[in-house]
């Protein structure tokens, strides 16, 4: 018993020191892309974004695809052998050649489907990207599985920041959408030849099939988890692009862009360092839910002041920073933005669920996350752009209730344990966004720049109510940020 509690508290500190070193330098890196993609929007017309948000749905549609769930895979299995690598490699090759053929082929049909000629050149030039991802995916699962993100992080930072001054530049040069493609292709080819610098491991696949079977089984339940996940988060580009013009999809692309730029950068950041975590803890019988609860408290003591403190200065912000063209889109962002934290709180839950063997459970709570969703959207057509953002967001709380109470029953975490653990941050965000409500209407006058007076009133507000009702919760949070800090 001693031994495992040594084993497990060593795991912990692991993962601890590992998002020490992917929160730091993937903080870096965000903040410069982040920056370069604001930059870069002012630069592209709503019609440049709306052919890259088409493009994008079949892209990451078929990236899911590209992995089958194997990435994940070898995180997870307990013995891995050097013929077991070969066989995940070949079937990944096999796997990418036919996306590649696939994407290539299929492209003037789609640009067809959606009328729009662009999207073809698009597509196939995207397609490429396909046959680099064995090469990338394999090394970086082998990093991820042994918790040294140092050097992954490295790498991200590069990419990131190349990736960011490539699309800028082309985009300050004119050459529109090809500047968002020309930095998707860069990023998969400069992480391809990296990650195989930072590794040595059997790079010649093998095409023979016997001993793999574990594997290639848990893999397709990830993987048809990962298309569902993708599915309900795409299906809405999927619809406004038939039903509504170019222009307006850019406009609600652009708007989906902003309202989560940062779930999409940070959800990696825990999950990187989670579910090798929680695969370790599985297999040396750990209790994972003291880790799981402290990860959902610590993430929403972050993540609802944030998402709805930005939706309360979202018009502000946007006509500063993207120009008074852009708001009319502030609507849309807060109402899109406002249920981003439920979604960020599933997708933490995830990891947990997916290495105690739940990628059913996962892929059964998509379905019925896109099938709601799809439903939703086609009821509220009608009311134009901001239907599919409230059937966005109805979306977004259907995820979080079903990961929640199907998860937790696998995971065996009592529901009132992980509410409890995320209401202090939510009920704290409300109060706070109150006060900005107020406050903003005794000054009606005050716009432009010195309107985001309310970014550190609201953050002033959020500290003092927070430490004045959850005294101990705050206390726990600051053992929680000076380990992570490498201070205990």
């Amino acid at each position: 018993m001693a031994s495992e509690e040594i084993d497990q508290s060593n795991l912990i500190n692991r993962a601890m020191s590992a998002f020490r070193w992917v929160a730091a330098l993937r903080f870096l890196g965000q903040m410069i892309s982040w920056l370069s993609t604001i930059i870069v929007i002012r630069f592209l017309a709503p019609e440049d974004y709306g052919v890259i948000s088409l493009a994008e749905v079949f892209r990451t549609f078929f990236v899911l695809f590209s992995t089958v769930g194997l990435s994940q895979g070898l995180m997870k299995i307990e013995h891995l052998t050097r013929p077991l690598i070969q066989k995940t490699l070949g079937l990944l090759f096999i796997v990418n050649v036919a996306l590649f053929l696939l994407q290539f082929f299929l492209a003037p049909y789609a640009a067809e489907f959606y009328d729009n000629d662009d999207l073809e050149m698009v597509l196939k030039v995207l397609a490429f990207s396909y046959l680099v991802i064995p090469w990338t995916s394999v090394p970086a699962s082998l990093v991820a599985r042994n918790l040294d993100h140092k050097k992954t992080s490295k790498i991200t930072l590069a990419t990131d920041v190349l990736a960011s001054c490539l699309s800028l530049t082309l985009a300050f040069l004119g050459y529109g959408y090809w500047a968002l493609v020309a930095s998707i292709v860069f990023s998969a080819v400069f992480n391809c030849f990296w990650f195989n610098r930072i590794i040595d491991y059997p790079r010649l696949p093998s095409f023979l099939p016997q001993g793999a079977g574990e594997l290639f089984k848990f893999g397709a339940f990830v993987a048809l988890s990962e298309v569902l996940f993708v599915a309900y988060n795409r299906v809405d580009i999927v619809i406004t692009g038939k039903f509504f013009d170019i222009a307006e999809v850019g406009l609600y692309g652009v708007t989906i862009q902003l309202a989560t730029m940062l779930m999409i950068k940070s959800v990696p950041l825990f999950n990187v360092v989670a579910f090798p975590a929680f695969a370790r803890m599985n297999d040396a019988s750990g209790d994972r839910n003291d880790y799981l609860i402290t990860t959902l408290g610590f993430a929403s003591a972050l993540i609802f002041p944030i998402f709805l403190g930005v939706a309360m200065v979202g018009k502000d912000l946007i006509g500063l920073v993207l120009g008074s063209e852009w708001v009319q889109i502030s609507g849309l962002f807060a109402i899109i933005v406002i249920s981003v934290p439920l979604r960020i709180l599933a997708y933490i839950i995830s990891p947990a669920l997916l290495a105690a063997g739940g990628a059913r459970i996962n892929l059964t709570n998509a379905f019925v996350t896109l099938i709601v969703l799809t439903g939703a959207i086609f009821a509220m057509l009608p009311m134009g752009l901001p239907g599919i953002a409230v059937a966005w967001s109805l979306a977004s709380v259907c995820i979080f209730v079903l990961t929640l109470v199907r998860g937790g029953r696998v995971l065996e975490l009592p529901i009132l344990s992980a509410l409890r653990a995320v209401t202090p941050a939510l009920l704290a965000a409300l109060l706070m966004c109150a006060a900005i409500y107020l406050v903003s209407g005794q000054f009606p006058g005050v716009a432009g720049v010195f309107a985001l007076y309310k970014i550190p009133f609201g953050a002033l507000v959020y500290v003092f109510l927070f430490w004045l009702m959850f005294r101990d919760r705050s206390e726990e949070l600051i053992r929680v940020v000076s380990r992570l800090a490498g201070r205990q």
